[in-house]
């Protein structure tokens, strides 16, 4: 018999949590290959900006032959026009996204989702049924972190994935489908090619990775220079196979009729919005499917944190839907929570908590209320003071200790070198305005938040002192032990230690923006949180009538004898 899930209790609040000690761990925000990231960011950004887009050479799925195509991995030869009909049955879908971060919370994220389960009936509340893994696994995007390259994306999700997957019965043959998030798009789709695009040929020999054979930074870059100089390439694997899924798709987007009245809409926005061939794709299809009630799968939400975003709202008026109008379904990732909320006949699902770090509940609200959330905003509140200290050692990288202390360093190594003066409240005032000026534009002061300014002159107003007290401390320290210590190692150790207390500062005032509904995600970013992951199953009624719903989590992933337990149930009318 499956396992049969308990109900997650939402009143519970715990603050120890187990970390993951196994390589590749998680991407420390604030390190050097997060750093990396950023700068493939602005790169793609910068080849955006230059219309050089990766989709203007894909050709998308005619959408009746994706369903054959599908049905025919699935082991059925049925001409039909949807797939439930293809399949004579309800579609099972495994929907995830954020996934590859900590290898360890992968394996367990995994173990999840390649299981079946007994769960709750949603038409009889004192009635289960049993839940079979899916037929499709649907990834919602931003497959690997930092950046979704081959490397990361074999090592983070396809090699701990592939050997859960290799002790669970292969019982029937299944789909893998997707679309691409911002890191996937870091990367120009590379990796996401690697995985998710259809294999030609009957000759296809699968390379399933069930060890990695990581390479260093230093490795990857060495090898890089040394292909440069010979003129050959970097070799990387021709495909990342996951075992018993067969990717389908030609293009970053699709359209697929899962059922009658329901068309399951994959949409790729990124870099920056969603592309002219793919607007007249859609509304190719949508308009000569006027009876669909759309179930859109967009890389971000349409209400992250409950307010609605320029990004969401661009990509419904792209694809000119209206929510309002009629029943729709929005599935997305991006923000790594569980959230759902309802808007008129529209169902609205956030669920990207498929490895990657935790993004909190929001813990003031200014949004619209969510009728479920995963963690809660007591849960969030709970575990966002060890923000700061986590920030001050480092365990998210030490980018803001090196940074901080190039601005702290004249203060400090001035105060090490001379008694105090008139020179230190120049000192001081310099060093306050840098630091103030730097934390309001981090905190959204551009966007018209002139809460920020208040906490930006807090946070300079309890850096600047940093560097003067302990130059001065260090001076006193080499006067009382007689040391003859040149003034600027002095400085230097002054500077070691304002920058770590300047990095407390600086992750209190992130801390600060988050619980005042300022800003809500930088600091659960540097905490890389394990806890809280989660995965949704989908069952596509055959008639075509809606959609049913279970998400199921972990709150502990890496705990001993972590049980999966219930985090919702709901159920999607596609039929006014």
């Amino acid at each position: 018999m499956p396992p049969k899930p308990a109900r997650y209790d939402a009143a519970s609040v715990r603050l120890g949590f187990v970390r993951g000690g196994e390589h590749p761990r998680g991407v420390a925000w604030y390190g050097a290959r997060s750093f990396w990231g950023h700068l493939r960011h602005l790169a793609a950004s910068a080849i955006a900006t230059e219309d050089i887009d990766s989709r203007d050479w894909m050709t998308p799925d005619d959408p009746q032959e994706l369903v054959l195509r599908i049905a025919a991995e699935l082991g059925s030869t049925r001409g039909a026009r949807t797939l439930t009909e293809a399949l004579g049955r309800d579609v099972w879908v495994d929907y995830l996204a954020d996934t590859g971060d900590d290898v360890s919370v992968s394996r367990a994220v995994a173990r999840l989702v390649f299981s079946d389960y007994e769960l709750p009936d949603p038409a009889r509340p004192d009635a289960t049924l049993q839940a079979p893994r899916g037929d499709i696994l649907l990834f919602g995007g931003d497959t690997a972190y930092p950046v979704a390259t081959a490397d990361e994306i074999r090592s983070r999700v396809i090699v701990p994935f592939n050997q859960v997957l290799a002790e669970v019965p292969r019982d029937r043959p299944r789909v893998l489908l997707g679309i691409p998030g911002n890191h996937d798009w870091y990367d120009g789709l590379d990796g996401f090619g690697r995985m998710f695009r259809r294999q030609f040929g009957s000759g296809r020999s699968p390379q399933v990775t069930l060890t990695d054979q990581r390479r260093t930074r230093i490795d990857q870059y060495a090898d890089f220079a040394r292909q440069f100089v010979l003129g050959g390439h970097v070799k990387k694997p021709s495909t990342l196979e996951l075992l018993g899924y067969a990717p389908v798709q030609n293009a970053s987007y699709f359209a697929l009729p899962v059922a009658p009245a329901i068309g399951l809409l994959g949409v790729d926005r990124q870099l920056k919005e969603v592309d002219a061939r793919q607007r007249h794709f859609f509304q190719a299809w949508l308009s000569h499917h006027l009876g669909l009630s759309p179930w859109v799968l967009l890389p971000d939400p349409v209400h992250p944190f409950g307010e609605p975003s320029p990004s969401g709202t661009g990509m419904l008026g792209a694809l000119g839907l209206t929510l309002t109008a009629r029943p729709h379904f929005v599935l997305s990732g991006d923000i790594h929570h569980y959230r759902r909320e309802t808007e008129g006949p529209t169902l609205h699902v956030t669920a990207g908590g498929g490895g990657a770090f935790l993004h909190p509940a929001p813990i003031r609200r200014t949004g619209r209320p969510a009728d479920v959330e995963f963690p809660t905003a007591p849960q969030s509140r709970a575990l966002l003071p060890s923000a700061p200290v986590r920030i001050m050692l480092g365990r998210a990288g030490f980018l803001p200790h090196f940074a901080l202390g190039a601005v702290l360093a004249p203060a400090a190594e001035l105060a090490a070198a001379h008694p105090p003066a008139m020179s230190d409240w120049v000192a001081l005032g310099g060093t306050g305005l840098v630091i103030g000026f730097a934390y309001a534009l981090l905190g959204g002061l551009r966007r018209g938040r002139l809460a920020v300014l208040g906490l930006a002159i807090l946070g300079a107003m309890a850096t600047a002192p940093l560097p003067i007290v302990s130059g001065h401390l260090m001076r006193i320290l080499g006067r009382e032990l007689h040391a003859h210590v040149p003034f600027w190692a002095l400085g230097a150790l002054g500077v070691v230690l304002a920058s770590f207390g300047a990095a407390f500062v600086f992750g209190a005032f992130l801390a600060a923006l988050t619980a005042l509904g300022l800003e809500r995600t930088q600091a659960f970013t540097a905490l890389d949180h394990p806890g809280f992951k989660h995965f949704v199953r989908l069952r596509v009624r055959a008639d075509g009538t809606g959609i049913d719903g279970w998400c199921l989590g972990l709150v502990d992933p890496l705990a001993k004898d972590e049980q999966p337990v219930v985090v919702d149930t709901f159920s999607w009318n596609a039929r006014r």
